[in-house]
């Protein structure tokens, strides 16, 4: 058979096998739609079509969405509101582009897979590929072509939408440094208050406007019995809830932290906790319930209504700041107060958190009011200068009144260091100074910004302070032996009751750090995308130096002094709490508790370095040229100090020497008790320190006396006459040794006659004692006691050897 027939009758065999597979899939599948071999593309192409035309519309509904944002806000007048509400809407917009992504990801990669698997389409003069095939390849082609530019459209949107967030956040940026260093009249100028008093009658005749609409509203509104009724229930209750409940409340929490809480310390941040939230809700729920019993009368007009929203959220914030003033202090309860101070000085400062709160209340109510009651701009400038007043005045009181109140008092933690407290107190008064500058210069929104974020960061940290104590109170009582959960985790789990302990500290500094991440997101979060604006002057300026590719400007600098500083605090506190709180829970020694310590103030001050160098933007290309030029005096200058610090972190890392032993090196010898970074502390017997290098540590001999649980030796030796009886001599000392309560018995102490000469017999006596500390001790009442009772035996020391 010829090569010729034999293609021919391949081709025929080929051809009849294709009409067969296709009659047999069209009789199977309801529409036209063969598939190629193995399944290549069967799955991808009846739904292509389908996806591509939803993924095209999902697209053009996001990108139509972006169009109406970016023209919404394209007015140059478009205030923080809508600027909010656009950023608020681009985010939907972002999180449906990338669900877009992730949908279409998955797909491209099958239909790839599905192409790979169908392989390379045939090169010209190739035989041509099945029919099916070939169409199966056009359609995942198409399938992939469609993928792949939706893809890209998407990737496109999602940049799109990241530049409009950005650019509201700029816009939002602009808008409040132009508030922020707007620069109006100073509350010494007196047109100020010329203009208010030549608008004051407009000003009251919108207030009287507004009560003239609110009475008409609730004259038009029909009588209603009930409603009337409903009315007076409300206001009652909020009466009730003004005073009695508060009272009543009070008093039930005492009792029942007294009588339900074992622990004392949980028993007092537990009840502060509960005065807290019951002084700062209560005034709340009442003005609440007297809002409703108003509107269940009559409807409230517009400005009435924003009034009396204006009142609750004043009345909210000035409670809250009163109710925490009252619970950390308990002025008048000593017994129950949380903050560490005397009465004398909880006395002296107990009134000036009310008059903190009032000041925000009032300039949180009046602001809003203004607003609603569309005062003349002098006025809600004159209002504006008066609340900032009002605010230095109180806030400076009683910074002043506690300054003098912690000089006088007695501190109850003599151990706890007032370095916090003196940092606060500076960085309060410069805020005070920087606002009473500001609102002297005109510069009223500045002043005002500064009283506020230092009055709700103080307010913060006072709420910081009551959980911390209230979760480190919990934890350890809820893990304390003998308690209910205790019990319970011990009897499950068979853990000891230190192995509990230490599993309440941990859950307290795990609750701790989430406390202090949440305090500093609402620290942070009243600023805004604004807060760095406060500090543009001083980094838009012309103060900037150009050093190569590094730009540094006075903003620049202060904020890497403050990361840095922030870093070492957050070190300081980090390291205080394992020193203090952790460590003592574990049975860790002393020695490996000070390398710990000491390791996490190296870790913390390297992060803290580099992660300033990372906000000044100086990566190690930018300092190799620095480098480079210190590496000649770190090698010869310095390189006492890098052998010292290296010798450090060996004898942290080894611990041949720890915190707590007892070295002698050459002739001295005392007690090691820190190892710096440079140096070795040890604490001679006269109480001197003997400043060592670590160095010597590591390249001279040091003979460690208690490494390791070191036993201490007594040796003692003792010449007697040679006329005595040897066997009781030795029967003397042995019994001497062995009726001292400090001589242990594993080794047995043992005495031997060592030499008979010059007409003397000579005994060492040996002794293993606790430690090489109580040696010294031990030999000294061994001594007398044998000296004392070879004299009542009339046994006579022999003289000295002559020389």
């Amino acid at each position: 058979m010829s090569s010729q027939l034999r293609r021919t009758m391949a081709a025929m065999l080929q051809g009849v096998l294709v009409v067969l597979a296709w009659a047999t899939l069209t009789a199977a599948a309801p529409a036209p739609t063969p598939a190629p071999a193995h399944g290549a593309g069967q799955a991808a192409a009846p739904n292509g079509g389908r996806f591509g035309a939803a993924m095209d519309a999902r697209l053009d509904a996001a990108e139509a969405r972006l169009r109406a944002i970016r023209q919404a806000v394209r007015a140059q007048s478009a205030d923080d509101g809508a600027l909010e509400a656009a950023r608020a809407s681009v985010a939907p917009i972002q999180a449906d582009v990338a669900d877009a992504l992730s949908t279409m990801a998955p797909r491209l990669d099958d239909v790839g897979q599905r192409l790979a698997e169908l392989g390379p389409a045939p090169a010209a003069g190739q035989s041509p590929e099945a029919p099916d095939v070939a169409e199966a390849r056009a359609r995942l082609l198409r399938f992939q072509k469609t993928l792949q530019d939706n893809t890209k459209r998407a990737r496109l949107l999602a940049v799109e939408a990241s530049q409009l967030s950005d650019s509201l956040d700029q816009r939002m940026r602009q808008n409040f440094t132009a508030r922020l260093w707007a620069h109006s009249r100073s509350v010494f100028d007196p047109t100020l208050w010329g203009d208010v008093v030549t608008n004051l009658p407009s000003d009251l005749q919108r207030v009287r406007d507004a009560a003239a609409a609110q009475a008409d509203q609730i004259a038009a509104t029909p009588s209603r019995g009930v409603a009337e009724v409903w009315s007076v229930i409300l206001a009652v209750l909020g009466l009730f809830l003004l005073t009695p409940a508060r009272i009543i409340l009070g008093r039930l929490g005492r009792r029942l932290a007294a009588t339900l809480i074992p622990s004392a310390a949980l028993r007092k941040s537990a009840l502060a906790l509960w005065l807290t939230l019951v002084d700062a809700l209560t005034p709340l729920f009442a003005v609440l319930l007297a809002h409703s019993a108003v509107k269940s009368v009559a409807p409230l007009t517009p400005a009435v209504e924003a009034m009396a929203r204006a009142l609750t959220a004043a009345v909210a914030f000035a409670a809250t700041i009163d109710a925490l003033g009252r619970s950390l202090l308990a002025p008048g309860r000593s017994s129950w107060r949380l903050a560490p101070v005397s009465d004398a000085f909880a006395a002296r400062v107990a009134i000036f958190p009310a008059v903190i709160g009032v000041s925000v209340g009032v300039a949180s109510f009046l602001a809003r009011a203004n607003i609603a009651l569309a005062t003349s701009p002098a006025a809600a400038e004159a209002s504006r200068c008066l609340v900032v007043v009002l605010q230095l005045l109180a806030v400076g009181a009683a910074l002043a009144f506690a300054r003098g109140g912690l000089a006088a008092q007695q501190q109850p933690d003599a151990g706890r260091s007032r370095l916090p407290w003196v940092l606060a107190a500076v960085a309060a008064w410069l805020a005070l100074a920087c606002a009473l500058l500001a609102v002297t210069t005109g510069y009223i929104a500045l002043a005002s910004f500064i009283m506020r974020e230092l009055i709700w960061i103080a307010t913060v940290l006072a709420s910081l302070y009551l959980l911390m104590r209230f979760v480190d109170d919990l934890c350890e009582a809820m893990f304390a032996p003998g308690q209910g959960l205790s019990r319970v985790v011990g009897a499950a789990t068979g853990l000891s009751h230190q192995a509990l302990e230490q599993i309440g500290v941990l859950l307290s500094g795990v609750l701790r750090l989430g406390l202090i991440i949440f305090a500093w997101m609402a620290i942070v979060a009243p600023l805004g995308a604004s807060a760095r604006d406060v500090f543009t002057r001083a980094t838009s300026t012309e103060m900037v130096l150009k050093l190569g590719q590094i730009s540094i400007s006075p903003g620049l600098v202060f904020g890497g002094v403050v990361v840095f500083v922030a870093g070492l605090l957050i070190t300081r506190i980090v390291r205080g709490w394992v020193e203090t709180t952790y460590l003592p829970k574990t049975s860790i020694d002393v020695g490996l508790r000070a390398s710990i310590t000491a390791a996490l103030t190296y870790f913390g001050a390297l992060v803290a370095l580099i992660t300033t160098c990372a906000y000044l933007g100086l990566s190690l290309s930018n300092i190799a040229l620095f480098a480079s030029a210190l590496s000649v005096g770190i090698g010869f200058g310095l390189q006492a100090v890098i052998g010292n610090f290296v010798s450090g972190l060996i004898l942290l890392a080894e611990r041949p020497i720890k915190v707590g032993d007892l070295i002698a090196i050459g002739d001295q010898e005392g007690d090691v008790r820190r190892i710096n970074i440079r140096a070795t502390e040890i604490v001679m017997g006269d109480r001197s320190k003997l400043i060592v290098p670590n160095s010597d540590l590591i390249s001279k001999t040091v003979r460690n006396v208690t490494h390791g649980g070191a036993l201490g030796q007594v040796k003692i030796v003792l010449r007697v006459a040679d006329d005595a009886d040897a066997d009781a001599v030795r029967d003397m000392f042995r019994a001497q040794l062995n009726a001292h309560p400090g001589v242990l018995r594993d080794p047995a102490p043992g005495v031997f006659l060592t030499n008979v000469a010059d007409g003397a017999l000579e005994f060492t006596a040996f002794a293993t004692v606790g430690s090489a500390r109580q040696a010294f001790g031990i030999r000294s009442d061994l001594l007398f006691a044998m000296v004392a009772e070879l004299k009542a035996k009339g046994v006579k020391l022999a003289p000295p050897r002559p020389a």
